[in-house]
């Protein structure tokens, strides 16, 4: 049997046990969810709980699952830890207190390093995503990611054909902090950033299938500047076409991070110029 923990924040929202299990512990399969509460292997504070509970704030909740969670490792060495991060498992520690990528990556360890998170990926977008194991490449990670020096790759499905067909675009981006989203302009205004999307249609159709090379770092860039210009990815709700989601969507946002190209001006010389790359399979 596997134990995983979690402790629900102070703030936790009101929700039941059963609800609770399937978002704090995301990884676990809806079926599994159920045998859970069927075998009585939830605890809360120590105590054996049902899925009609209420979680209370701050207390510590327990599961015992025979199935083993884990995102797939795509690549280790004595420096890094990379993974295939699934849709819906955070990065960041959210109202609930789910386990995120690096408590999955703890697990992972089992205590033989502690994983440090060097970049980010959005809660719905899948794919790539590359972890440290010890100070010296957590340092030159974060250094590359900051200085732009490494190339990441996306793939995405999208509305439509993008004409032409291949482009880099550069547009302006500002935070929409109280509305947690960004707004795209063609023109420099106040509070912007200046972003460069490149795409390649991959696969032409009513949805496109295209490859990503975003060649700035902003909050939903992607998603975005697509959408600005007039081609929004599918199953995103916030950017784009509902109708269109609802039409040829799968419940989940059509966006994945599929290659890495590690560059590090020699701090980590053993892995300069190695790309780590991920299926982009989406279906």
């Amino acid at each position: 049997m596997y134990r995983y923990t979690v402790h629900a924040p102070q703030h936790v929202p009101k929700v039941k046990m059963g609800v609770y299990v399937r978002r704090a512990f995301s990884l676990l399969p809806e079926s599994e969810a159920r045998a859970v509460f069927t075998a009585r292997d939830v605890k809360m504070n120590g105590v054996r709980c049902g899925k009609e509970e209420i979680v209370l704030p701050g207390s510590e909740v327990v599961i015992f699952t025979k199935y083993r969670m884990e995102i797939p490792v795509v690549f280790a060495d004595e420096h890094v830890l990379a993974l295939d991060k699934p849709a819906g498992v955070s990065c960041d520690a959210d109202a609930y207190g789910s386990m995120t990528v690096q408590d999955w990556a703890a697990f992972y360890a089992e205590g033989a390093f502690i994983p440090r998170m060097c970049h980010r990926l959005d809660n719905p977008t899948s794919g790539l995503i590359v972890l440290a194991k010890d100070d010296a490449a957590e340092e030159a990670l974060k250094n590359m990611f900051q200085q732009r020096w490494g190339q990441k790759e996306y793939c995405c499905l999208v509305r439509g054909v993008p004409k032409p067909e291949k482009m880099r675009c550069s547009a302006w981006l500002v935070k929409d902090a109280g509305h947690a989203r960004v707004r795209i302009y063609d023109h420099e205004v106040p509070g912007a950033k200046r972003i460069e999307t490149e795409y390649e249609v991959l696969r032409a159709g009513a949805v496109s299938k295209l490859k990503i090379l975003p060649h700035t770092g902003r909050t939903h860039q992607i998603r975005a500047h697509m959408a600005h210009l007039g081609h929004p990815l599918l199953g995103d709700d916030l950017y784009g076409d509902r109708q269109f989601n609802q039409a040829y969507g799968k419940g989940k946002l059509m966006l994945r991070s599929v290659a890495l190209r590690i560059e590090t001006q020699g701090a980590l010389p053993e892995l300069d110029g190695k790309t780590l790359r991920v299926s982009d399979n989406m279906d």
